[in-house]
């Protein structure tokens, strides 16, 4: 019966962290699924410069938490915040998707491959995501 306790509480305990840890990772985040590196750079997240800034390999991706403010100057979960994503191409900054909308507490993904990128923003209220076309 000790060992059953012991093993209750252990799973109980390990149930607890797992939902402290989802909790306390409420962040916008931005994934790379493309085959190049990636930069991104929020369009007025701070008062006078850029907020969230960040290069991203293929395969990792860059958060920041709703509730900072250089992130979310209005500070609520469904906050919209507008970012640039674009890469380096032969001569120039290619863009891949500009002043991109995506809620404070959802996420962003860049998908493609071969030049052939776009931004998908998901909301984390919706079922599904919303798809949002890169500009012309």
């Amino acid at each position: 019966m000790k060992k059953f306790n012991s093993v209750i509480a252990g799973l109980v305990f390990a149930s607890l962290m797992v939902f402290l840890m989802v909790e306390g990772a409420e962040a916008f985040c931005v994934y790379n699924k493309t085959d190049t590196v990636i930069h991104v750079d929020q369009m007025g997240g701070r008062e006078r410069t850029h907020g969230f800034s960040s290069k991203i390999k293929q395969g990792e991706k860059a958060c920041c938490n709703w509730q900072n403010s250089d992130c979310n100057k209005e500070g609520k979960k469904d906050s919209i915040v507008r970012v640039n994503v674009y890469y380096f191409g032969s001569f120039r900054n290619k863009d891949i998707c500009y002043n991109f909308p995506i809620k404070a507490g959802g996420w962003l993904t860049v998908e493609g491959s071969n030049t052939n990128y776009k931004c998908v923003a998901h909301d984390p209220t919706g079922p599904t995501p919303m798809p949002v076309p890169k500009p012309k």
